[in-house]
């Protein structure tokens, strides 16, 4: 009798303990759904492309993992690989780097594989790919010679000799942690190189499905994440939803459904109705996300503007992105052809006066690395080690002065800024060149006429046109204008990708196989200084930090005596959070949010409301 009793009570305790390990409340709760707002809607959810917004990089780090992450105190973790080291092989004289992987799966229940990053990296070295993300992988063997178009994807020295182990073959010897410091990026998280190319082939002219999908990385039917979320929803101007990927390292046979990813959902709410911009009740999108908040509709709010920050300005939590709002200056454009006349434009500006009249706490740049940016290792501020190369605020005489000494005092300036969303959402087909009627926020205008105000002052006429995103990276690539303002989201602790762009060898960009062509294309803005790529191409192979620290500062201040581009502020992520929220994690060097964890007190009964407010109002409008 003693012995039953002990048995049940084990029983009833490893119950107890069984049922403790889950956040559900029976078998048909499948976890919370919470209403927040990480970002401005994401207008390509493709890691290695050219990123028009910088708050996307934070739902980045929600749907996808590449094989490292950089820890709050900036240290290297493991993140889709658990382990790895160098290794040089005699036979071969090759000095290599293995990642082993964990086991996770794609949110469509497919092993995430070590080919899936190999073929990662090989699209984004590959000579028809536009990624400024190329230079991080050129220590890799033939990584320049394939971008150059001189080689195959089959002489690439990336590839997987098993399911789990990646194997790395390097140019020369290489320094372990520094490699697995750029490989923490996430724009080298790993991809499905068949279902994209299944996409791209039915988005094709002949096709049956042409004109009728989007891009494979606007379309939440295609798109496959190995992160702790999948995109289960992508409709611009009215929400994005993440829910959870059921695959995300777990065992659907054997484990329970919130073991690694407790949220079911997270939904971004992004506009309900359409209003005209001149009613009196109309309000922009920024505004709308406040109210939603304010009103207990939202939990998280990371999305501000002036008069909604200031709301939260004593309470918001913020974090440094390593990324900024910068300028290009086109090089081969007649009036900006003089390197003094563009340092004219960046001296004139007042970092200062832009920062505030955005009011959302960015930081003035005065170098054009962010702040932030290991100098030679976790630890160091390559801003430091530099100092300050641009003034926080305007110097109108001094920016007068070099005008004068590069012969130009007046001209015409065609710049560019975002639109940031697209002309199919939003131009009325009805009536060419009017938009339809919705109020929008858009910080790109604001930066880009404090801009103006600025040059015009040094005698230039300014004219200023607003390009909707589904068309920036073709005005970007078309060189069609004297300056451009684009969000420079490298995402990296490593200052040399942030500089190597500006080589032509090292550019990044789209490169033409043609026989009659040069095996590079220069950076956007033109610039092409034998000086420059020197001093880039000598530090791609070089590991010894304190060589390369020298290198990389001698090349920022270059870039800034030639002034391609100017860095104007560095972007910071702000939030605030309800206290029915818990469990968030913030501990990235990058400024990432961890909400694998996240916790909403009493979710069923608030989502059962939500639900029927919903209905409510869909019965309303129907009516």
């Amino acid at each position: 009798m003693k012995r039953i009793v002990t048995f049940i009570l084990v029983v009833c305790v490893c119950a107890g303990v069984l049922a403790g390990c889950t956040t559900l409340h029976g078998d048909d709760d499948k976890g919370a759904n919470i209403c927040v707002y990480i970002s401005t809607f994401p207008q390509s959810l493709d890691p290695a492309a050219v990123q028009y917004t910088a708050d996307t990089a934070l739902i980045f780090g929600l749907i996808y993992q590449p094989l490292t992450a950089i820890d709050e105190d900036g240290k290297v973790v493991g993140a889709l690989a658990k382990n790895w080291y160098s290794y040089y092989d005699d036979r071969d004289e090759i000095y290599k780097i293995y990642f082993e992987l964990n086991e996770t799966y794609w949110s469509d229940g497919i092993l995430v594989q070590a080919q899936h990053v190999a073929d990662a990296w090989a699209r984004i070295l590959s000579p028809e790919m536009q990624s400024p993300y190329a230079s991080l992988l050129f220590p890799i063997r033939n990584a320049m010679a394939y971008k150059a178009g001189l080689m195959t994807e089959s002489d690439l020295g990336v590839y997987a000799e098993s399911d789990d182990l990646l194997c790395v073959e390097l140019e020369q010897e290489y320094d372990l942690d520094l490699f697995a410091e750029a490989v923490s990026c996430i724009a080298l998280s790993p991809i499905r190189q068949q279902v994209m190319d299944y996409a791209t082939s039915q988005n094709m002219p002949g096709s049956k499905n042409y004109d009728r999908l989007q891009d494979w990385d606007k379309n939440a039917a295609i798109m496959l994440c190995n992160g702790p979320f999948r995109v289960q929803g992508l409709e611009e101007g009215t929400k994005l939803v993440l829910e959870r990927n059921n695959y995300y390292y777990r065992d659907p046979e054997e484990d329970r459904l919130d073991k690694s990813v407790v949220p079911y959902r997270l939904t971004c709410i992004y506009q309900e109705t359409t209003v005209a911009k001149n009613a009196p009740d109309a309000i922009d999108n920024y505004q709308f996300f406040y109210n939603r908040y304010k009103d207990g509709k939202s939990y998280f709010l990371g999305v501000f503007n002036k008069e909604t920050y200031q709301n939260y300005a004593n309470e918001v939590q913020t974090h440094d992105l390593l990324s900024t709002y910068s300028y290009f200056f086109n090089t081969r454009s007649n009036v900006l052809k003089n390197a003094k006349t563009r340092q004219a434009l960046s001296t004139a500006l007042d970092r200062t006066a832009i920062v505030n009249a955005l009011g959302v706490g960015y930081k003035p740049s005065v170098g054009y690395v962010p702040d932030g940016v290991f100098a030679n290792g976790r630890g160091t501020n390559f801003r430091d080690a530099v100092g300050s190369i641009y003034s926080a605020t305007a110097d109108e005489s001094k920016a007068k002065s070099l005008l004068s000494e590069g012969g130009v005092t007046s001209g015409t300036l065609k710049v560019c800024y975002l639109i940031p969303r697209s002309s199919e959402l939003y131009l009325d087909k009805l009536h060419p060149g009017k938009e339809k009627s919705v109020k929008m926020y858009n910080p790109y205008e604001i930066i880009a006429e404090q801009a103006k105000q600025a040059w015009e002052k040094l005698g230039f006429k300014v004219e200023l046109q607003g390009v909707y995103a589904d068309n920036y990276q073709n005005v970007l690539a078309s060189g069609n204008w004297d300056v451009i303002g684009i969000d420079l989201a490298i995402n990296s602790c490593d200052a040399f990708a942030y500089l190597a762009p500006f080589c032509t060898t090292t550019s990044g960009n789209t490169v033409s196989v043609s026989l009659d062509a040069q095996p590079y294309t220069p950076h956007y803005t033109g610039l092409e200084n034998a000086d420059y790529d020197k001093l880039i191409e000598d530090t791609i192979y070089v590991s010894d930090r304190g060589q390369r620290l020298e290198n990389l500062v001698n090349a920022e201040k270059l870039l800034a005596e030639l002034c391609p581009a100017t860095a104007v502020f560095q972007y910071t992520r702000s939030y605030v959070m309800s206290d029915q929220l818990s469990k968030l994690i913030t501990d990235s060097y990058y400024g990432y949010y961890d909400m694998h964890n996240l916790r909403l007190k009493n979710y069923i009964e608030i989502n059962a409301r939500e639900a029927e407010e919903s209905v409510a109002a869909d019965v309303s409008q129907e009516d």
